[in-house]
């Protein structure tokens, strides 16, 4: 039986960065240092953050977190650029549970959509495209760190 402890350990957010920062089609796309938690200049880039909701399961220490996607652009950005950027990420999430895992962290078991992508301007009016993923995943044990 899983500890409180052991699914606080089980946050895929740095997992999700650290894949989405380093996929070769998104440095293809964007180049270095336009994935992350903020939206902050250079643009287009993408944010990504996790969100309420989920589940977390204390009897097979899985837990499903809810990951939120945005494609964010210049003021006169194009929308199907930004589309197309968010499908991009979307895809490259895809593939996670299937790459090698990372030496820390959680093992991911999947990534499945949530919420389809949709055009959203920021408050300020910056052309926005977000989708929501659910990422399963679980604690990494002692053993397999060693």
């Amino acid at each position: 039986m899983a500890g409180v402890e052991d699914l606080a350990d089980a946050d895929p957010l740095p997992v999700v960065l650290s894949w989405l920062t380093t996929h070769p089609a998104v440095l293809a796309e964007l180049g270095p240092d336009r994935v992350g938690a903020y939206s902050i200049p250079p643009y287009p880039r993408l944010r990504v953050t996790d969100v309420p909701g989920g589940i977390e399961n204390y009897d097979t220490a899985v837990v499903e977190v809810r990951i939120q996607i945005e494609a964010l652009g210049e003021m006169d950005g194009s929308k199907a650029e930004l589309r197309r950027l968010l499908y991009l990420a979307l895809g490259a999430l895809k593939e996670l549970p299937r790459a090698d895992p990372p030496p820390a962290g959680p093992v991911i078991g999947s990534v499945r959509p949530a919420q389809g992508g949709g055009f959203l301007p920021e408050a300020d009016k910056r052309p926005r495209y977000v989708a929501r993923a659910t990422v399963r995943c679980r604690p990494r044990w002692s053993a397999e760190s060693v």
